[in-house]
């Protein structure tokens, strides 16, 4: 099985703006769309297409532990700030795969219900390039 293919999302460590997410986060999603500019022209019956800038997102969430003031609640008075991140999908060590970059801090949200601990949400929207590298 080739490398990384057996890798479990559990693996994942993440850091935004230096504060490590990684013990917080159960769910992720790191998301690619690039605009597709229609450029038909009339005098045809199909349509044309041209590709266009990527718009790159990423969303965490998991919880939260009420006992301390670190983790996601370090990124409340972040929101709309840009800062650096670092995303490593196969988790820590030299030679895997490592994306970085700067993000600008989006929604955050936290709910809880009675019988459940406090969970947190958070949207990411990448600002700029993307580096995809290996760790050292």
């Amino acid at each position: 099985m080739a490398t990384g293919v057996a890798d479990h999302g559990k693996d994942l460590h993440v850091k935004v703006n230096a504060v490590d997410l990684t013990t917080y986060t159960k769910t992720h999603s790191w998301e690619e769309t690039p605009d597709v500019h229609d450029k038909s022209g009339s005098g045809s019956d199909d349509k044309t297409f041209r590709g266009g800038q990527i718009a790159r997102a990423f969303t965490l969430g998991g919880w939260i532990d009420d006992s301390v003031a670190a983790g996601p609640r370090l990124l409340r008075p972040l929101m709309g700030t840009t800062v650096a991140f670092e995303w490593d999908p196969s988790g820590v060590g030299t030679g895997k795969a490592k994306r970085s970059g700067n993000v600008v801090v989006g929604k955050y949200a936290e709910t809880s219900k009675n019988d459940d601990i406090v969970q947190w949400t958070c949207d990411f929207q990448i600002t700029g390039t993307v580096t995809d590298g290996t760790q050292t």
